[in-house]
């Protein structure tokens, strides 16, 4: 028995002229036109839209970086961050404040309501900070910044191969200014250990013996290098403008300045050229380097960008001096090309999986081809849609199209299917099309607007988690929705031109031949028959399906608590970043030594292929000390290596903390802990003690952390006590101060001009400045165990404890994820009441989504994956896919009662029968869709891998339950003779 042809041939009904496939048959050149014009604009599109690694994110904070001071780490908190705290705090939309203060500078943290005008709260912040601006310490750089991920850099450079001071000035003042004019580049920040400076170090015993201080040699050398414009002077039909030109371009124009009674700068002085106070450290492989940090702008395109400075960087070669290379550290766009190529093979995998399905059910080509058109269809325009909204090429919105491959081929599967089966019933070919298509709109509208309207309630997700698959849900909305169209309007018209009668009686007696495909078809046809026996034998046992319900429910819980969880997917990035410190107080020199025994390590490691390092500052805008800093270590491609990053960080992780145990180290990849220090949350874990005493604060801590470092998958711990950093207090005698005729200030002054140096004006050369000091002579599952640790370590009084970081992160996400997931049922509820107007239906069909999350939990356990923010949006996203085939079974058989007048159980016999085929059909098209994604290969796929196996798993369970227990649990509540009243049947 053919599946395609009917064994009885039901009585066909009148068709009217009208219905939508008249409309359209009318208009067949205008839609082909249409549909040609949108899949070309959408090709354009795919070359023009920016492409990066993550969705433009916008997070509600605002960072304040004041630093610059010599103060320390207690003078700084009372001098700079409580007045900047107090300033910031009466912003309109302030939720949080938080600071850190260091010896010589302040770190504040201003944290925003979700739904703030961060532009707005930005100028604010810079109002208030400005008004409070006269009563902090003169010498302080501030800045306010608005925290987006373009204060991050895609790309990072070393220049290595010479002395520190050159390699700066050369990536400053010679390669800096060809990459800012890069299209798309936002900032180009320029490190190095040396700055060039012209030191004057003054002798003190002939400074006193003019009278002079520290700070009068500086103002005199300052007054003497002004330029200043005095006046304008007509002659010879110009207008001359009068320059008073004293500025200095050399070190001897600074020591042949007069200063005092004809002495000059020389006299009093040794003037040398020389270098800035060591304050932090660059080197690159372990070598003196300056490093290039380039971010993009909001709506850059990496690759273009990428491709642009590589370019610059390769025409630079034969400019630079011998021995200096410019050599790439951190290449995002590596990572957004192997991302992008990953999804596109799988998109192209997964569709011709799909193809395949439908050619084993449909068994001719022509037919297949048909359906499948709506893939490429779909895509196309599905972009040029995504170009209008702002959505850019990404790993959410790539992803999207990936899982999309999959569930666009539906809708064009069951309409193809139903005009081949009313084609073979009905000779009149218009007709037959016209009544297929006629019959299956509501149908297929409805089960599709279901899957759509499951992302509704995403809009209430906030944070890095909302903003994500925000974006996901955008993209894979618009093309579900753009291949319901098709479906509707191209699929009939390509069926109508393309398909003939010689085809559909190909397809019903395909089964009679001798090929593979006739044996699938009547394998098939085997399939149907005895689906249509057991479901008959199964109609009337409806406490079994009740008792199979109550085992899967518990089969579900049972593996939920063995799932384990997490928030984002951790993904090989082919990068990862070392933060390091050493012990507070620590001098720089002694730093850097145990450094470049961290940097051998590195190089010595063969997945390595390059380092950055920074002592003294950080990756990103932060206030940063002397013993702190990050390395940034650079991969080799997966492909090429053995081991994975995460292996790599292990091993690197053991030797670093055996050769160097003072150095405290943390390994973090570098999107991921650019997200996270975005999002407020840089550690996994985080517990915060709040409390008036500091000591009793830091005992607790330094109680808590033995405890928790026995705690399994707990790495990198850090109690959180730091080191006092050392500090020499001077006391000025005032009674001997006025016996010489000095104040205290004058003293202190004296003292800050002798160690520090006062600055003293620049010397301008053709293209640069440099800037002038006068100075002294050189004076030489885890969160359980955590919990169980907190809940046996009691408080002291005065403490509160606060679980925070990432964990917290996620509990917020999963809370809020919880909500969207009710939401979703309540929505996709609604939508069916309105179409079966019925509760009863609609709450049938809803019964296997809870069901089918089993299938996902089983499948999560037995793969490893925790259940984290992608895994949760599979679960989401099953609601809407399980109902879809509930709706066409349910739908068809309400047809069957209406049409026929049927009563319950026959009708869903032979709605089960007839729906079994395009049911398995969309199915496995969706399951061989997502197999690719599933299977995790290339880079960036981790971030769908969760999502694809939690809906693979749920899916592929749901299909039975939705041909068992949906229809015995229907006739179960509403009787085998139930008839639809006379309203419904109209």
């Amino acid at each position: 028995m053919s599946a395609v042809a009917e064994p009885v041939t039901p009585r066909v009904e009148p068709v009217a002229r009208g219905g939508l496939f008249g409309l359209l048959a009318e208009q067949t050149r205008f839609i082909y036109l249409a549909i040609a014009l949108l899949s070309a604009a959408g090709i354009w599109a795919a070359l023009q839209l920016p492409s990066a690694i993550y969705p433009e994110l916008v997070f509600s904070r605002i960072t304040v970086v004041a630093q610059g001071t010599s103060l320390g780490a207690r003078q700084v908190l009372f001098s700079v961050t409580r007045p900047l705290e107090e300033a910031v705090s009466i912003v309109p939309g302030v939720t949080r404040v938080q600071s850190r203060s260091i010896r010589g500078a302040s770190e504040i943290n201003v944290t925003f309501s979700p739904t703030t005008d961060m532009i707005y709260a930005l100028q604010q912040v810079q109002a208030r900070v400005n008004q409070v601006r006269p009563d902090l310490p003169p010498e302080l750089d501030i800045e306010v910044e608005r925290l987006t991920p373009s204060l991050f850099p895609i790309l990072s450079y070393n220049l290595e191969g010479g002395d520190a001071a050159t390699l700066y000035d050369i990536a400053r003042y010679q390669i800096r200014p060809l990459i800012s004019r890069v299209p798309g580049v936002g900032r180009v920040d320029v490190q190095g250990s040396d700055v060039r400076e012209i030191e004057v170090v003054a002798d003190p015993a002939r400074l006193t013996s003019q009278g002079m201080s520290y700070d009068e040699l500086a103002a005199s050398i300052k007054q003497s290098t002004n330029v200043a414009a005095v006046g304008r002077m007509p002659a010879n039909y110009k207008q001359y403008l009068i320059v008073s030109a004293q500025e200095a371009h050399s070190t001897d124009d600074i020591a042949n300045i007069v200063v005092s009674r004809g002495l000059r700068v020389r006299d009093l002085a040794t003037v040398s050229s020389g270098t800035e106070d060591h304050v932090r450290i660059i080197s690159g492989d372990g070598r003196p380097a300056a490093l290039l940090n380039i971010t993009r702008q909001i709506g850059g395109n990496t690759v273009a960008i990428a491709d642009s400075i590589a370019a610059i960087a390769q025409g630079l070669r034969g400019q630079l001096p011998p021995g200096v290379r410019l050599k790439a550290v951190y290449d995002q766009a590596a990572l957004v090309r192997d991302a992008v190529k990953s999804v596109r093979d799988a998109m192209i995998i997964g569709a011709v999986l799909a193809v395949i399905i439908l050619l084993l059910f449909l068994r001719h080509g022509r037919i297949t081809a048909i359906s499948a058109s709506s893939i490429p269809l779909t895509m196309a325009v599905t972009v040029f849609v995504m170009s209008r909204v702002g959505q850019t090429f990404n790993l959410m919105t790539l992803g999207a199209m990936a899982i999309a491959i999959g569930l666009v081929i539906d809708d064009a599967v069951v309409i193809t299917e139903n005009i081949v089966r009313h084609t073979h019933i009905n000779p009149d070919r218009d007709a037959a099309i016209r009544d297929a298509v006629q019959e299956l709109i509501w149908p297929v509208t409805t089960s599709t607007i279901t899957t759509v309207v499951v992302f509704l309630p995403l809009g209430l997700l906030t944070g890095v988690e909302g903003q994500f698959f925000h974006a996901l849900s955008i993209t894979l909305t618009i093309a579900v929705l753009v291949s319901l169209v098709l479906a509707l309007t191209i699929i009939p018209l390509l069926s109508a031109q393309f398909l003939t009668a010689k085809d559909t009686e190909a397809a019903a007696h395909e089964n009679e031949g001798k090929g593979v495909l006739a044996r699938v078809g009547r394998g098939i046809d085997t399939i149907s028959d005895r689906y249509e026996r057991s479901l008959t034998g199964l109609l009337h046992h409806a406490r079994w399906m009740i008792v199979i319900a109550i085992v899967l429910v518990i089969a579900g819980y049972l593996a939920h608590r063995f799932v384990g969880t997490g928030f984002l997917p951790e993904m090989d990035e082919g990068a990862f970043v070392l933060d390091y410190f050493t012990p507070g107080g620590t001098a720089l020199a002694e730093t850097d030594r145990e450094l470049h025994i961290a940097e051998n390590i590195l190089a010595r490691t063969p997945e390595i292929t390059g380092t950055s390092r920074r002592t003294g500052a950080e990756l990103g805008l932060f206030a940063t000390q002397q013993n702190t800093g990050d390395i940034v270590a650079r991969l080799e491609p997966p492909s090429q290596r053995s081991r994975t990053i995460f292996e790599v960080i292990a091993d690197v992780r053991d030797k670093i903390s055996a050769a160097v145990p003072r150095l405290h180290i943390e390994f973090v990849q570098i999107l991921s802990d650019v997200i996270n220090d975005l999002a407020g949350a840089a550690r996994p874990v985080e517990i915060r003690l709040f409390g008036p005493d500091l000591n009793a604060l830091e005992a607790y801590a330094q109680k808590l952390a033995p405890q928790l470092e026995k705690v399994d998958g707990i790495e990198d711990l850090y109690n959180g006590v730091a080191e006092p950093s050392a500090e020499m207090q001077m006391s000025v005698n005032e009674a001997e101060a006025n016996r010489v005729g000095l104040t205290p200030d004058q003293v202190q002054a004296a003292v800050s001009g002798a160690l520090i140096g006062v600055p003293a004006g620049e010397v301008r050369l053709e293209d640069r400045s440099i800037a002038v000091r006068v100075r002294a002579p050189d004076l030489g599952a885890v969160m359980t165990d955590v919990r169980a640790i907190l809940d046996k370590t009691p408080v002291p009084s005065g403490i509160r404890v606060e679980i925070g970081g990432q964990y917290a992160s996620q509990q917020e996400a999963f809370r809020a994820l919880l909500l969207v997931l009710g939401l979703a049922a309540a929505s996709v509820i609604a939508v069916m009441v309105l179409q079966f107007q019925s509760f009863v239906e609609p709450l049938v069909i809803l019964l296997a989504a809870p069901l089918s999350f089993v299938g996902a939990m089983v499948l999560l356990l037995i793969t490893g994956t925790p259940l984290n923010v992608s895994s949760f949006m599979g679960l989401i996203l099953l609601v809407g896919l399980i109902v879809k085939n509930g709706i066409i079974l349910l739908d068809f058989t309400r047809h069957r009662m209406r049409t026929e007048g049927l009563t319950l159980e026959p009708a869903i016999r032979e709605a089960a029968r007839i729906r079994l085929r395009p049911i398995l059909m969309t199915t496995l098209c969706t399951l061989f869709g997502l197999l690719p994604l599933a299977l995790g290969l290339g880079a960036g796929s981790e971030l769908q891998k969760p999502l694809a196996l939690a809906v693979i798993g749920g899916l592929a369970l749901s299909t039975p339950i939705t041909l068992y227990v949906v229809p015995t649990l229907l006739v179960a509540i509403r009787g085998r003779d139930y008839l639809l009243n006379r309203s419904i049947a109209q």
